[in-house]
């Protein structure tokens, strides 16, 4: 085969242009080389052989610091120095010694305080290690990504314990003091798995998912995980279960407890308390909800203050359920349909509080519910409207240990 045709630019063209529509893409135009460019390109390609070389060789040998337990000094401290003890005789010529200094106890470490944690924790062949406490300053520390779910619910504190058990098992204790039983409650509630089925009694609320119990009592919830699923975990569970019951204080009663149990006869275990943001509506706060037994219905109370009050947070309400909904008039009553699930929602005044039903599937038996729920609101004293339109006590960020 012959050799292919050297190319050549098209006719007509004048120098600049034959310039840009290269026929021969590899000339080079420019005719001489820069000595210090070329200097300056080998020093930077030595000095990235030599920063790999340097990363190579430090990923090789470690600081021993970097990969060391931070509860074990790297080096020994200062020589310990005595409490007491008698003045040494001197020689004759020798320099007088130096009378001991106690330390200072205030530099010491202290145990933490257990809080309302109680004392036994373990049961026969357990041990429990040491304790940590964690406030709504540090609480991201230990559950980073779940400390907003906590600190919206009225967060104090965090006790923590690990207790150790036969052959390696361990069960590593939460104990959150959330400030109220409600804050408790709604926590324990919105934590709980859909198959979960609580009990509940003696102001107790409680349930166990394989390797793991879940405790509302008072203002304090627990959540005590297991290892497995051995005998023996399950075996401690159950004793931390009694040993919570017995070493917490219920507490006052919830007035919305009494409410929905008196009105309705739902467990607590179904109580939901929202601070604010309720239904993600910016003007609902202090919202207490529980569902009913279809699992979809959901009733709902909060105290506005006044009568005049509650009436313009009912239209609120109606004007909040319109905005994915539209009007529905069943049986002569004013309701709110979904115009995406074709659920129905509705609030109204109850004296000096709203009365509400949410994603109710059949209005027959949400209408029901919510005559029930307003004639147990109007029933209760003035002592009860009162302390309800305060609402749960709450910790505000930084007074965790107050």
């Amino acid at each position: 085969m012959g050799a292919a045709p050297a190319r050549s630019a098209p006719p007509g063209l004048d120098a600049s242009e034959r310039r840009v529509l290269n026929p021969r893409p590899f000339r080079v135009f420019r005719k001489t080389y820069s000595v210090t460019e070329a200097k300056a390109g080998a020093a930077v390609v030595v000095l990235l052989a030599l920063v790999a070389a340097w990363v190579a060789w430090r990923g090789a040998h470690p600081d021993p610091s970097l990969v060391a337990d931070p509860a074990t000094p790297t080096a020994p401290a200062e020589a310990p120095v005595a409490l007491s003890a008698a003045p040494a005789r001197s020689a004759p010529d020798a320099v007088p010694s130096v009378p001991p200094v106690a330390p200072d106890r205030g530099n010491l470490p202290v145990a933490p305080d257990r809080g309302v944690l109680p004392a036994a924790l373990a049961g026969k062949g357990w041990s429990e290690g040491p304790l940590a406490r964690f406030d709504a300053e540090n609480l991201y520390v230990k559950i980073n990504g779940r400390a907003d779910f906590f600190l919206a619910r009225g967060f104090r504190s965090l006790t923590f314990v690990t207790l150790s058990g036969p052959a390696g098992a361990v069960v590593d204790v939460e104990l959150y003091d959330l400030g109220s039983p409600e804050n408790a409650l709604g926590a324990f509630s919105a934590e709980k798995t859909p198959e979960a089925k609580p009990k509940s009694g003696g102001g107790t609320s409680w349930y166990v998912a394989r390797n793991a119990l879940f405790v509302a009592r008072g203002a304090s919830y627990v959540r005590a995980i297991g290892s497995d699923e051995s005998p023996a975990v399950v075996a401690q569970l159950e004793h931390l279960r009694k040993t919570f019951e017995g070493g917490i204080a219920a507490g006052e009663k919830p007035w919305t407890v009494a409410l929905f149990g008196d009105a309705l006869g739902l467990p607590p275990d179904r109580l939901q308390y929202t601070a604010e943001s309720a239904f993600s509506f910016g003007f609902a706060r202090n919202v207490s909800s529980a569902t009913l037994d279809d699992g979809e219905t959901e009733l709902f109370v909060l105290p506005a203050g006044d009568e005049g009050k509650a009436k313009a947070l009912s239209a609120q309400f109606e004007k909040g359920f319109l905005s994915y909904g539209e009007k529905a008039v069943v049986a002569g009553e004013p309701w709110i349909k979904d115009r995406y699930l074709g659920a129905f929602s509705r609030a109204k005044a109850a004296g000096t509080f709203v009365v509400g039903v949410r994603g109710a599937p059949e209005v027959a038996k949400a209408a029901e519910a919510l005559a029930k729920l307003e004639r147990a609101v109007l029933a209760l004293s003035p002592d009860v409207a009162k302390k309800a339109a305060a609402g749960p006590p709450t910790a505000a960020k930084g007074d965790a240990d107050e």
